[in-house]
Order: C-alpha cells, then structure tokens, then sequence
C-alpha cells in the first residue's frame, strides 16, 4: 500500500515539474517576442531589420514551431546559396587570381555570417547590410541598457550605475 502511495506521489511530483518547464518555455518565447517586438518599433519602420524583427516576433507569438519553421528555412535557402557561390569560384584556376580569389571568399563567407545575423539581411546588398548592421547594433545597444535597468529595478537594486554607453566603435574599421 505504502509504495503505491509513493509511485503515486512521485508521479503527480513529475506532472508538476514538467507542468513548471512548460510555464517557463512559453514565459520565455513571451519575453523574446515582447523583446523583438519592442525592438523592431524602435526602428520606426524604416529598416529591413526592424521589419524582418516583427514578422519573427509575430511568428513567435503564434508559437514555437512555426517560428522553428521559418528561421530554419532561411537557414537552408542561405547556406545553399553559398554553397553554389563557393562551386563557381572553385572553377577559377589562374596562379595570380588565387589569393584575391582566397580574399573574396573569406569576406564572401563573413559576409553570410552577417546576413544570418542580421533580421532581413539575406538579400541586401552589402552595403546596405553593413548600413542597417550598423543601426541594428546601436538599437541593441539600447535595448540592453533598458533591460539592465529593470532587471536592476525588479530585483530591488534601485536604478542602475549611471555608465553611457557609446553607440559608436572604440576601434575605426
């Protein structure tokens, strides 16, 4: 009897504790679109990035799966095109080209890292790419601050330490 009561317990304990992951997840995938959200505002509309922002965040809010669905097939549609990048410079062979050809690459392939980075940048050109990086990360910048200061609020740590931070690079690129 007294096991039966145990087996019994220890079940309704693992209900409650995957009850409890489960609260956590969708507090979280809440958190995230409010944040995405929140930052594609701040964009006032006028930047790819802000717009492919708040398509994600409205795909976050219908749930999980159809925001896996998404990003995973620009994920695909992306590194298929780098791949066939890749393919049709291989085919040169001149002994001069090869290290200007080596260059290109590894810029080409940073280049795609950034689109991936970057909500909307998959088909931008680069300069623009580098443009609306450049306002993405100033809008995360502040993004950050703002949620270091009411992490510091809720927690009870009062306002947080008066440090500005610089929306421009310390190093010149």
């Amino acid at each position: 009897m007294e096991r039966r009561v145990v087996a019994v317990q220890a079940e309704e304990d693992e209900m409650v504790r995957q009850r409890q992951r489960q609260l956590v997840r969708e507090r979280g995938r809440r958190i995230k679109a409010a944040a995405e959200l929140g930052l594609a505002r701040s964009s006032s509309g006028g930047r790819q990035w802000g717009r492919a922002l708040g398509r994600r965040a409205l795909l976050l809010r219908k749930g999980p799966a159809t925001a896996a669905l998404s990003s995973s097939t620009l994920l695909l549609e992306t590194s298929a095109g780098q791949e066939e990048s890749k393919q049709g410079k291989a085919m040169e062979g001149e002994a001069e080209q090869e290290e200007e050809e080596e260059e290109e690459m590894m810029v080409d392939e940073k280049v795609a890292v950034l689109r991936q980075l970057v909500p909307g940048g998959e088909a931008m050109a680069v300069e623009r790419l580098l443009d609306e990086t450049a306002d993405y990360i100033a809008a995360l910048r502040a993004q950050v601050g703002v949620m270091r200061a009411l992490a510091c609020l809720l927690s009870g740590l009062g306002s947080p330490p008066e440090k500005e931070i610089s929306v421009t690079p310390e190093k010149p690129i």
